[in-house]
């Protein structure tokens, strides 16, 4: 949990007598956004974000499901123009490592001189204008390195906040730093000095934040650079709303050692506070008046700016919870899933849920209080569910939504389960079958022999729970299991009408005309493969028995070629597909599974029963596992080579008038209309990075 805390930590610089310390660089968060601070990451925008809690607002990097990122802030060299006194300077932030990544090492944060380090997406330690890092080790997410070497380290703990510091001596190519917490900075937990090549740029100009995949996260607060000056400096006080209890607001005001602090209250009232009179430089503002809160300092002659603020001290209405269908199946079942934030709430209170469902006859079927966002409720009936949303000091929220409507299937793709025949009859291929013992990409389906059912045994294990025997069904063919055979569609023959006809109402997205293709050669033409298609298009291919596969190659390449150039390369990570006519009023619950076998649906069966008899009824059940939820308006994503999709199912409203027919009031799905980014920008939809996007005047998500 962040402490707020901005008090200005003890610093190498001997002060002379009438010396000020001067900010040159301040954030500590509490106002602004991302952007309007000057943070930037060209390939997780939506990572970035302000939060906090009843402490304050801090910086926080979120890496989510994504490979390594990284984000930046460049303030510049420009910033110590004669303001450097002895060629002295001091640069401060605090941070914390909420979550570690759970895939990979070697999340860091650095800062850099000059300009941004090439490369955004990996760690800058080994860089020659890299000042100072600290770099998850290579094995283990509690360890930290400290510029780069390995030997010289400091423990992490999950959440815990740090502060370090540094001195840096210009002239003598010098810099001492310490890190130590975040809170009083009593405690070291470790310190040293780094001497630098002669003719190596030493002004700060920058910091760096690299997260490790996934999910990993990231918090910065309080960055600072600041001089010690020959002459009184007063700095402009940080003034942050730190407590709300109904009609009662407490701000946290801060200041500096050597300044004196005025504050100008709601009611009008003007005080004078001493540092000696605070805790480490914060006094605590306490008003139920709304109106203008004033702050300033002076030191000596000097007297800073003020910080302005308008004080609301009426009671403070929580915002209502959305309420979302992530599942659906024919008749009145659904799964809801209840989110709400915190981001407009002042402070960033802990939000809870209290939910109640009761069924058409008014009994209560379902009920639970103090959840937190994400909260998943699943229904088997008509009724309505009652959704509150409560955080102490603030007015509770309510919110209801009607299960009122019951759904039948549209339309069932089911890939799982065509026949070579059929495919055949559709243009398909052979391919051939899909028969490694070993390796990655797509040999992983059968190398890991993790598409199977399991027997239970009839036995415990030592903490009581039931053993089982799993029986694989395909895999490579000297281990004694079947192979996967594959039949694939020629990208040369995906014209834009078999794309959307192949598997109607199901397209396949068909996107090289009159669009650059994602990949170019050096005078900006669009590569072809060895057919004339441009990169950007889909393959086509099934895994009888499994799915829908998208190998993401170029043209009619059959396999990933590192060493090609254009032909055979990996051109799309994602096939975007959808289904046509369709209105937001419909769902489309889409089936997955993956190579890893870990969203494969892998079938239970009680002890005693017939191996080949439960073999059978297992290739009969749909294999994903993992299920998607999306409205009819929407399209969906199919990453390339380990993930297939076992079945499309389109559920629509029973309404009386025939499961074919179309609302005419509602927006009906185009699938050919353009895609545009949040600036306006069309995209190719084989290409979408992770984001919000606009098609039809409507947003989707790529996640």
């Amino acid at each position: 949990m962040k402490k707020f805390y901005l008090l200005l930590m003890a610093v190498v610089f001997t002060l002379s007598a009438n010396a000020g310390t001067k900010n040159l660089v301040k954030m500590d968060f509490e106002s602004g956004d991302p952007a309007s601070l000057g943070w930037t990451s060209p390939n997780l925008p939506a990572g970035m974000s302000i939060t906090g809690d009843e402490y304050g607002n801090y910086f926080q990097f979120s890496l989510g499901g994504s490979n390594g990122r990284s984000c930046y802030n460049v303030w510049g060299s420009d910033i110590y123009t004669d303001q450097l006194v002895n060629g002295t300077y001091h640069v401060e932030f605090e941070w914390a490592y909420a979550t570690p990544a759970n895939n990979q090492f070697g999340t860091e944060i650095s800062i850099f001189s000059g300009e941004k380090p090439a490369g955004n997406n990996g760690v800058l330690h080994a860089k020659d204008n890299t000042l100072f890092s600290v770099t998850e080790s290579a094995d283990n997410h509690e360890l930290f390195f400290i510029n780069g070497d390995a030997a010289n380290t400091f423990a992490v703990s999950g959440g815990a906040w740090f502060k370090v510091l540094l001195d840096f001596d210009v002239t003598n190519r010098k810099m001492a730093w310490r890190i130590v917490d975040q809170l009083t900075g009593e405690t070291e937990f470790a310190s040293g000095t780094r001497e630098f090549a002669e003719g190596t740029d030493m002004l700060a100009a920058g910091m760096n934040i690299y997260d490790a995949r996934y999910y990993s996260v990231v918090q910065i607060d309080n960055i600072k650079v600041q001089v010690i000056t020959d002459y009184d400096i007063a700095n402009k006080p940080s003034v942050a709303l730190t407590g709300v209890n109904n009609e009662e607001r407490t701000y946290s005001i801060s200041f500096q050692e050597e300044e004196v602090l005025h504050v100008k209250g709601t009611d009008g009232t003007e005080i004078e506070v001493l540092y000696g009179d605070t805790e480490g430089g914060v006094y605590k503002y306490t008003t139920t008046t709304s109106g203008t809160l004033e702050a300033w300092t002076t030191s000596g002659t000097a007297t800073s700016e003020k910080e302005t603020v308008e004080v609301d001290c009426s009671i403070f209405q929580l915002p209502q919870a959305t309420v979302t269908i992530t599942n659906a199946a024919v008749g009145y079942a659904k799964e809801y899933t209840i989110t709400v934030s915190n981001e407009d709430v002042p402070t960033k209170p802990t939000l809870y849920i209290s939910y109640e469902y009761k069924d058409e006859n008014n009994n209560v079927v379902a009920s639970a209080e103090e959840k937190f966002s994400g909260e998943k409720v699943s229904v088997n009936g008509k009724g309505i569910l009652t959704v509150n949303v409560i955080a102490q000091g603030f007015a509770s929220s309510v919110m209801t939504e009607v299960n009122e409507t019951e759904f039948v299937e549209k339309s069932v793709i089911d890939f799982q389960h065509m026949t070579i025949d059929e495919l055949v009859a559709k243009g398909f291929e052979d391919k051939g079958a899909l028969d490694a013992a070993s390796g990655g990409g797509e040999s992983t389906w059968t190398s890991g022999q993790r598409l199977y059912y399991r027997i239970a045994t009839g036995e415990t294990d030592d903490d009581g729970n039931p053993t089982w025997t799993n029986y694989p069904v395909y895999g490579a063919s000297e281990a004694g299991l079947t192979p996967i055979q594959r039949y694939r569609f020629l990208q040369s023959k995906l014209t834009q009408e078999v794309a959307h006809s192949m598997f109607a109402p199901l397209y396949t997205w068909h996107y090289n005309d009159g669009i650059v293709a994602t990949s170019c050669d050096e005078s900006g033409n669009p590569l072809v493969d060895a057919n004339g298609v441009a990169g950007g298009s889909v393959n086509v291919q099934i895994f009888i028995g499994v799915g829908f596969v998208f190998p993401g190659v170029q043209g009619d390449a059959e396999a990933y070629d590192p060493a090609g150039v254009g032909y055979g390369n990996i051109r799309v990570q994602n096939a975007t597909l959808g289904v046509d006519g369709l209105t937001d009023e419909e769902f489309i619950i889409v089936s997955k599974l993956g190579g890893y076998g870990n969203t494969a649906n892998h079938g239970d069966f009680a002890a005693g029963t017939d191996p080949e008899a439960a073999k059978a009824e297992w290739l009969q059940q749909d294999l994903g596992a993992a299920k998607e939820v999306y409205t009819g308006l929407q399209t969906f994503q199919l990453y390339r080579i380990d993930t297939a999709i076992s079945r499309v199912t389109v559920l629509t409203p029973k309404n009386g008038t025939g499961i074919e027919t179309i609302n005419y009031n509602q927006v009906v799905s185009d699938h050919n209309a353009p895609i545009y980014n949040l600036n306006g920008v069309q995209m190719n939809p084989n290409a979408l990075q992770k984001g919000i996007y606009i098609k039809q005047g409507k947003k989707f998500v790529v996640r």
